[in-house]
């Protein structure tokens, strides 16, 4: 008897693939909740919408994200990596299946054409399996002032203040990411400011030499040994239960977005979008903390790497993070609502298409505000309004 309320999504491109595996699912599992998609991308939707327990997933899907890439995306965000995925194939060879077991950590491995009995035991072992597993935390109730984050930081503190330094500015930075990035969940907006504190304690496993050499240069890592921050710093993650949520953030911190990271040559979407954004604080508070550049300029420097390295629609984000920085009290973020006559703004106004819709410097007038709230009702504004107030106001 399955147990309720279990949903399996099946994906495969091929009609008939697909038809087979509902008839056979409906006999043997009449209560289970069926799911179907023919591509990665439809298939995450459906995943992200409706959680089901179980993907039955062919490797080779049209498009540009296969059922490796999927399974990998699956199981590197925290709300779904428990659940179970069996990736089928025609092609078995041995490569095929250690890939998918060890490499993309699947849960299971089907031959195709499958055998019925085959399938039954598959899913029977992963029903168990779910019956086993403890339910994820939803809540991560870490705060800033937490005694386990202390601890962590004394650590750093002791080998040097200046690691101490580089965490608390990350952790400021991802809390002004999170507060402002569209599409994060509520509870990756909790993780990101606390991953950005124990990304450091990675460090303390670098030589002296490399202590203070930032992570990636150029969008690609500046050393061999430099893997070790993000990787010391999971596992030091792993070995506790409140720190656990934070592993899959840092694992992927080194994945770029054009797929040339490591180590699983994640891409765009299939990185998840904590990851993504820990990056981007990663790289600019390291080359503040290790270098004499200005915010601006540290930030006009990443966008040189932009679909190289980093999401081009995060990287505005971080701009108006530079230009907080740089220019301290005369700055002011603001909403759309906010915007007054009379004002300057301090960063180039940005859709989440691309577009540009005003460069810094201009001066806004009433037409100008206008022009802004009825191009951001189709086009949204990417962040908020870095402004100079007028000088009355100021």
């Amino acid at each position: 008897m399955t147990p309720a309320p279990l949903s399996i999504l099946i994906v495969d491109d091929q009609p008939s693939v697909v038809a087979a595996l509902e008839a056979v699912l409906r006999e043997l599992f009449p209560e289970a909740e069926l799911l179907t998609a023919g591509a990665a991308e439809e298939a995450w939707e459906l995943i992200q919408r409706h959680r089901p327990a179980i993907v039955l997933c062919d490797i080779v899907l049209p498009g540009e994200t296969s059922g490796l890439g999927l399974c990998q995306r699956i199981k590197a965000t925290p709300e779904l990596a428990s659940t179970y995925v069996i990736l089928m194939t025609a092609f078995d060879t041995a490569e095929w299946r250690e890939a998918a077991l060890y490499q993309y950590r699947a849960d299971a491995y089907l031959r195709k054409p499958f055998r019925i009995a085959e399938l039954q035991e598959k899913l029977e072992a992963a029903f168990r399996a779910l019956q086993s597993r403890p339910q994820p935390q939803q809540d991560i109730v870490l705060t800033a002032s937490d005694e386990l984050l202390q601890l962590l930081q004394t650590l750093l503190e002791i080998r040097s203040p200046a690691l101490r330094q580089l965490s608390t500015q990350l952790h400021h930075c991802c809390q002004w990411l999170a507060d402002h990035a569209e599409g994060l969940e509520e509870r990756e907006r909790l993780l990101l400011p606390h991953a950005g504190t124990v990304y450091p304690v990675g460090r303390l496993a670098l030589p002296d030499s490399l202590l203070y050499e930032p992570m990636t240069h150029s969008g690609h890592l500046a050393h061999e040994l430099l893997v070790q921050i993000p990787l010391a710093a999971a596992a030091v993650c792993r070995q506790h239960s409140r720190l656990l949520p934070l592993v899959p953030i840092l694992e992927a911190v080194t994945e770029n977005y054009d797929g040339t990271g490591f180590p699983h040559h994640l891409r765009a979407w299939e990185i998840p979008l904590p990851a993504r954004l820990l990056r981007l604080a990663v790289d600019f508070e390291e080359l503040l903390w290790s270098t004499s550049q200005e915010p601006l300029a540290v930030a006009a420097h990443l966008e040189r790497f932009a679909r190289q390295a980093y999401d081009p629609q995060l990287l505005p984000l971080l701009r108006q993070y530079a230009v907080l920085r740089q220019a301290g009290a005369t700055a002011r973020s603001v909403a759309l609502h906010e915007l007054r006559e009379g004002m300057r703004l301090l960063c180039d106004v940005q859709t989440r298409s691309g577009i540009k819709l005003l460069p810094s410097g201009t001066v806004l007038t009433s037409a100008l505000i206008e022009r802004l709230l009825r191009h951001h009702v189709n086009d949204p504004i990417v962040g908020v309004l870095i402004v100079q107030p007028p000088a009355e106001e100021a």
